[in-house]
C-alpha cells in the first residue's frame, strides 16, 4: 500500500512533470498552473492526514470515504465533486464464485483529483501508468482523468456480462439434462451476481447522466459528452442485466417445473403401487383373522385359490391403468 502523487505544470513549452511529495501538496495546489492527481489504495493514517489536513474535507465526508457504499453516488460541495463509483476489482475477497462490486472514491477540484479505494483496480492502475509515460493526459484536468477512469472502469462490465451470458445459456441446457441440487444454488448464485449489478447499475447510471448534463461547472463542456458515452455504454449493460434475470427467473421457474414433475412421476408410481396392493392386502387381512369358520379355510385348493384370486385382480389391476394411460 502506498500513497502516489503525479503532478504537471502546465508551461509556454507544454506540460512538465513535477516530482511531489506529501509535504509539497499544499504548496502545489496553491499554483494554478498545476494539476495533481493523488492516489490513495490504503485507509491508513497517512490517508486519513491527507483528506483532513491538506485537504480538509469534512470529516463525515472521510467517514463515507472509508467505509464501504453499496452503491454509487455524487455530492456537490461547490468548490469540489465527492463521487462514488462502483467497479469490479482485482481482488475478489469473498471467493463464493458471485459476482461483486467494490467503491472507488473520487474528489474532483478544479486543479487535483483524489482516488481511494481498499480493493485494487485494473482501470485506476491503466490510467496511472499512462499518466506515468505521458503527463500531457493530466494537464488535460482532473475532469479528463476522472472521465478515463470511468470510461474503464465501466468498460470492464462488458466481458463480464459476456461471462454472464454463456453461464445463463449453460444453465438453461441443465436444467433438462442434470436438474440436480448444486444446479439450484447455481441458479440463486446467479441471481444474486445480477441482483447487486442492478443495484449498482441504476445508481450509476443516474450519476453518469448528472455529469453528461452539464449539472456541475467543475465538469467542463469539452468533458461532458465524452460522460454521456460512458452512459450509453452503463444503459447497454444495465439492459443486458435486465435480460439476464428474467432469464433466471425463467431458469428458476423450469427447474422447479422439472423438479415438480419428476415428484410426480415418483408419487404416480407409488400410488399405483399402493393402489394394485390395496386388494391383496385386503384378501390376506381376512383370511389372517382369527375363526375357526372362514370359507374355503379347510379346502385343499384354498391356498392356492387364493393367490390365484390375487394375481387375477393385480393383472386386471395393472391393465386397467394402462388401458387409461396412468401407467
Amino acid at each position: 500500500m502506498a500513497t502516489r502523487i503525479l503532478a504537471v505544470r502546465r508551461t509556454e513549452h507544454g506540460p512538465e512533470r513535477v516530482h511531489a511529495r506529501v509535504d509539497d501538496l499544499k504548496e502545489l495546489l496553491e499554483d494554478p498552473e498545476v494539476v495533481v492527481w493523488v492516489d490513495l489504495d490504503s485507509q491508513g493514517d497517512e490517508s486519513q492526514r491527507i483528506l483532513a489536513e491538506i485537504f480538509e474535507f469534512h470529516p463525515l465526508l472521510i467517514e463515507d470515504a472509508f467505509a464501504d457504499a453499496t452503491t454509487p453516488k455524487i455530492e456537490d460541495f461547490g468548490d469540489y465533486l465527492y463521487l462514488i463509483v462502483h467497479g469490479l476489482s482485482d481482488a475478489d475477497p469473498s471467493g463464493d464464485g458471485e459476482v461483486h462490486t467494490a467503491d472507488l472514491d473520487l474528489f474532483l477540484g478544479p486543479g487535483y483529483l483524489i482516488t481511494h479505494y481498499r480493493l485494487p483496480f485494473k482501470a485506476v492502475t491503466k490510467i496511472r501508468d499512462r499518466v506515468e509515460k505521458h503527463p500531457s493526459h493530466l494537464a488535460k484536468g482532473p475532469a479528463v482523468i476522472a472521465h478515463q477512469i470511468i470510461d474503464v472502469l465501466v468498460d470492464e462490465y462488458l466481458p463480464m456480462m459476456e461471462k454472464l451470458d454463456q453461464e445463463v445459456d449453460h444453465i438453461e441446457e441443465r436444467i433438462l439434462a442434470d436438474s440436480s441440487p448444486d444446479l439450484l444454488e447455481h441458479i440463486f448464485r446467479m441471481k444474486h451476481s445480477l441482483q447487486r449489478i442492478r443495484r449498482v447499475g441504476l445508481h450509476q447510471k443516474a450519476l453518469l447522466l448528472s455529469l453528461a448534463e452539464g449539472k456541475y461547472p467543475l465538469i467542463p463542456e469539452a468533458v461532458r459528452p465524452f460522460f454521456r458515452d460512458v452512459y450509453d455504454h452503463m444503459v447497454r449493460v444495465t439492459d443486458l442485466n435486465e435480460v439476464y434475470r428474467d432469464l433466471m427467473d425463467g431458469s428458476l421457474d423450469a427447474y422447479l417445473g422439472v423438479q415438480s414433475h419428476k415428484l410426480n412421476e415418483v408419487m404416480r408410481v407409488l400410488t399405483i403401487f399402493s393402489t394394485v396392493m390395496l386388494p391383496l392386502t385386503f384378501i390376506t387381512g381376512l383370511y389372517g383373522m382369527n375363526f375357526d369358520e372362514l370359507p374355503y379355510m379347510h379346502q385343499q385348493w384354498g391356498f392356492g385359490g387364493a393367490v390365484f384370486i390375487m394375481v387375477a385382480v393385480a393383472v386386471s389391476m395393472i391393465f386397467f391403468f394402462k388401458r387409461r394411460r396412468w401407467l
